[in-house]
């Protein structure tokens, strides 16, 4: 395995749990690994989403793929 194969990179991230899990969602159905960090802090304090975002990570040589599926809202 390439160095860039086992990189996981931070793909965006989120200040509720909802928009987290959709993407997710979105990404686990087309094949790309996922994990949300911090989603246990926000599920247990409501306002730690606040001062502890949720990051959607995924393998760095999915991010093309990614980024086709879940454009920035910039775009």
């Amino acid at each position: 395995m390439s160095e860039q194969q086992d990189k996981w990179v931070i793909f965006r991230t989120y200040y509720n749990l909802e928009s987290a899990a959709i993407d997710r969602g979105l990404l686990q159905s087309n094949g790309i690994p996922c994990v949300l960090n911090n989603a246990t802090i926000s599920s247990v304090y409501p306002m730690g989403d606040t001062w502890t975002p949720l990051e959607l990570m995924i393998p760095a040589d999915s991010l093309p793929q990614a980024k086709e599926l879940i454009p920035d809202s910039d775009d």
